[in-house]
């Protein structure tokens, strides 16, 4: 029995989170503040965390679970390698979207200087 509402509970919280309903799936695999008790748990943990993009709390999630089920410890390092490279290309995108904003409103006031000092001007 207790088996089956583990599974039920992942189900659940796997359901939970492919609709973003994120800080729910995470409740319900964390009650009151409970730290997650299978590797399971802390799997779909970690995929949730990669979802809110705090890479360092899915890092630190799998690395519990291969402590707790070494015997999938090459599937869990496989979501670690993954982790990396999407968090480097992740961090990347972002930097690039920085720019182009920064840009954008730097180029903003540059007209915005250009127009008032146009008015200003006889």
């Amino acid at each position: 029995m207790r088996q089956f509402d583990e599974r039920l509970r992942l189900a659940r919280a796997a359901e939970l989170a492919s609709c973003n309903r994120l800080m729910e799936a995470e409740a319900l695999l964390c009650p009151a503040g409970a730290a997650p008790a299978s590797a399971a748990e802390l799997d779909v943990l970690a995929r949730i965390n990669v979802k809110q993009c705090r890479f360092a709390d899915a890092r630190k999630r799998w690395e519990q679970a291969i402590i707790r089920a070494p015997e999938q410890r090459g599937e869990f390092e496989q979501c670690l390698t993954a982790l990396d490279t999407f968090g480097a290309q992740w961090l990347k995108r972002r930097r690039i979207k920085q720019r182009v904003v920064l840009s954008v409103i730097t180029v903003l006031l540059i007209v915005e200087v250009w127009l008032l000092v146009r008015r200003v001007a006889p």
